[in-house]
């Protein structure tokens, strides 16, 4: 069994483009802040960096194809069944609408559909969630860090100081409640939230109130995003023999998103996270199973091929069949019996798997960039699907 080398012509990265329309910047979980976009390699190659700490040339500099192994920061050599997953399943492979349908599919509710730098920007942080250990920052803005219950009220601590744009409440009572909202910098000394009250009869439900614009405001900066407060104290104000249970308090924010990062960018990133473990998890070694094989009338086999997903197979002197003797053309699922009808009465014929069949399967493998000139420089991943192309010489 040996796996066949990819043909690809020699390859030369430009720096980039200052203001290409595709960069972005993302936020990873530790604070650190990283622009994106895709690396274009002449002639006509899109790529991904599989190294973060790699630096990037800024004169032409030629880059050869390579495999998996070539990369040398040796973290990343155990994640190409992911790298490939993704580099099949997202962009430039995939276009930004069927990105969006199937993120839409998976239950995202995304609004508008993905844009191509928020589709680059996705893709290049679940590459190098995989090559490099980062972790894009996707925690919620609008859910607290830690709260704690005090006599008559609720403390909320952030990670930040979000502006609230409103609150929802969830509660039990036996009789008639009042909440109201405060607000604090240091979580000592608390104001009121203007008209941030809640008046509640007895009974069971969900309570929504909306906060007005600028209640939570604590600072403002030019050209940049107003100050919030870190934390927010919910008040319940019941008669002394009333049983109060609040069972969840969420909030919604004025003046920023959810995350960090863009809320599509960060759909897309855990997506492409989940998918790629899932494709780790089904990746199966291809492996040739011939141990019922015998040659009769001229038709050799059974065999079965072990292999992560359906395989296109072809014969070097002869033709691919089923039990009943029909010719295969199409993709073979692993596990399932396949003969050969050789050419040739007695001899050797080589077997060619080709794994996956389709575009956005299991079990390629991902065709590297290594600069020629300086180790130093960024390998890449390119954007270009490739099947696992394993060949087997049977003898007969």
């Amino acid at each position: 069994m040996r796996a066949r080398d990819v043909e690809i012509a020699r390859m030369t990265r430009y720096r980039g483009g200052t203001y290409s329309p595709t960069v972005d910047t993302i936020v990873f979980a530790d604070g650190s802040t990283a622009r994106t976009d895709l690396i274009r390699l002449n002639p006509n190659i899109d790529a991904y960096s599989v190294d973060f700490t790699g630096v990037a040339p800024t004169a032409p500099s030629r880059y050869r194809p390579a495999n998996w192994s070539a990369v040398p920061n040796l973290a990343a050599r155990t994640h190409e069944a992911e790298v490939d997953w993704i580099i099949r399943n997202s962009f430039p492979t995939l276009g930004t609408a069927e990105l969006s349908r199937r993120l839409r599919a998976a239950g995202q509710r995304l609004g508008a559909h993905l844009a191509e730098h928020e589709a680059i920007a996705a893709t290049q942080a679940a590459i190098w969630h995989f090559t490099n250990g980062l972790d894009l920052d996707t925690r919620p803005l609008n859910v607290p860090v830690a709260q704690r219950r005090e006599s008559g009220a609720i403390v909320f601590e952030f990670d930040g100081d979000p502006q609230l744009g409103g609150y929802t409440v969830e509660l039990t009572a036996d009789s008639p409640v009042s909440l109201f909202l405060q607000k604090s910098a240091d979580g000592i000394e608390w104001r009121d939230v203007a008209a941030s009250g809640l008046n509640i009869d007895a009974g069971q439900g969900s309570y929504r109130k909306a906060l007005g614009i600028g209640s939570t405001t604590a600072a403002t900066r030019p050209g940049r995003r107003h100050q919030g407060y870190r934390f927010y104290r919910l008040q319940i104000i019941a008669d002394p023999a009333t049983t109060v249970d609040v069972a969840a308090v969420t909030f919604w924010l004025n003046g920023s998103g959810h995350y960090r990062n863009a809320e599509r960018v960060v759909a897309l990133y855990e997506y492409l996270l989940a998918g790629a473990a899932a494709a780790r998890r089904a990746t199966v070694v291809p492996a040739l199973n011939s141990e019922r094989a015998v040659l009769d009338a001229g038709v050799l086999g059974p065999f079965r091929l072990d292999a992560t997903d359906r395989a296109a197979l072809s014969v070097s002197a002869g033709t691919v069949v089923d039990a009943d003797g029909a010719v295969i053309d199409g993709p073979v699922t692993p596990g399932t019996d396949f003969y050969l009808r050789p050419g040739h009465p007695a001899g050797r014929v080589t077997l060619t798997a080709s794994v996956p069949a389709a575009t956005d399967g299991f079990g390629g493998r991902v065709i590297t960039g290594v600069a020629y000139d300086d180790s130093r420089f960024t390998p890449v991943a390119l954007a270009v699907p490739a099947p696992t192309v394993i060949e087997f010489e049977i003898s007969f």
